[in-house]
């Protein structure tokens, strides 16, 4: 079997996009909501904090009220102040999540994935699926999340101990300033070790996908087959595209109003009709063999041919087919046509 040793083709990776195959990362995606969760937090800190503080102070504002009509007041303010506290930053998580699946992705809408495959349902292909190696490392990734933001509460909460065991002889009034500088620190150590693990992820991600699309010499062959065409049918198709080209330049020859030549290596045939074309077109030019073709067609039709030089040279090198002449030599083909009448008159 032919090893995969060449890079996908960019048709190779429309393809794989198609079937919804693309190089992602959801570890991006839960950098992004971490971070901007923590930005949220830092950016309305005092907002928060208020909230916060009045969230815990609630139930004190009921003591004076039996139970039975103090906790569902409790309950409602709890309620109301817990949606004002997570909504906004629920709706900021979410647009930025999906933010971050297009900025990694792009547009990208197929149903691909969504078809039934018996596959899916295989009990031998879901076993192997539990136990891949993708599976294994997505479990070592989320180990290492829990393990450095663990280690990173640890750290924070042994650093404040002192001042956390001082709570009680504080209040509450204590706690809110104190969560606000740990919910600081929090978000510069755990956001910066969730991008490096989310940088490390996409481009780990990145690698995986192409060595998944990666292709043998056959495959690329193949592939240029079928979207270039075979070679030798090209080949052949050029081919013909030329002797049509070559028979259509020597039919019209016979529409020609002289023939310039040099005298026998280079031909140009001219067309030219007053009351048809302001200026004379080149109706066929050649070398060598298709030279000699011309002046053969031009005196086969008795059309006149005049052996210049310099003037079937330029004709040569700067007069495209089916075009006007250049400009610089209407002068000099103007004489020939004069030629041309005189010999028709005389």
């Amino acid at each position: 079997m032919s090893e995969k040793t060449e890079q996908p083709t960019p048709k190779k990776i429309r393809d794989a996009r198609k079937k919804g195959e693309v190089a992602f990362s959801r570890e991006v995606s839960s950098a992004v909501a971490v971070v901007a969760a923590f930005a949220w937090f830092l950016a309305l800190g005092d907002f928060y904090l208020e909230h916060l503080e009045r969230l815990l102070l609630l139930p004190l504002d009921f003591l004076h009220l039996p139970f039975e009509e103090a906790w569902p007041r409790v309950v409602a303010g709890v309620v109301r102040e817990s949606l004002r506290l997570t909504l906004p930053l629920v709706g900021v998580v979410a647009v930025l999540g999906v933010l971050s699946g297009y900025l990694q992705v792009g547009p990208l809408f197929t149903p691909a994935p969504l078809k039934p495959d018996l596959k899916k349902i295989n009990p031998a292909s879901g076993i192997k699926k539990i136990f891949s190696l993708k599976n294994l490392l997505e479990f070592l990734k989320s180990v290492l999340k829990i393990l450095l933001l663990g280690g990173v509460l640890y750290g924070l909460l042994r650093g404040q101990m002192a001042t956390l065991l001082k709570v009680p002889y504080c209040g509450l009034e204590c706690l809110p300033p104190l969560i606000g500088a740990l919910l600081g620190r929090i978000a510069l150590y755990a956001g910066t070790a969730f991008i490096v693990i989310a940088a490390a992820d996409y481009a780990f991600q990145k690698r995986q996908y192409l060595k998944k699309l990666m292709m043998t010499k056959e495959e690329v062959k193949r592939e240029y087959k079928e979207s270039e065409g075979d070679p030798m049918i090209k080949s052949k198709r050029r081919q013909l595209h030329r002797e049509l080209m070559m028979n259509t330049m020597l039919q019209n020859v016979r529409r020609a109003k002289v023939v310039i030549t040099n005298p026998t290596r280079i031909a140009v045939a001219l067309i030219y009709d007053s009351g048809e074309t302001p200026l004379p077109l080149v109706a066929a030019k050649g070398e060598n063999l298709l030279a000699r073709r011309i002046i053969e067609i031009a005196r086969e039709e008795g059309i006149p041919v005049l052996e210049n030089v310099p003037l079937a040279r330029t004709l040569h090198e700067q007069g495209e087919l089916d075009q006007f002449i250049p400009a610089e030599l209407i002068e000099p083909v103007a004489e020939v046509l004069r030629w041309v009448e005189n010999l028709e008159r005389g």
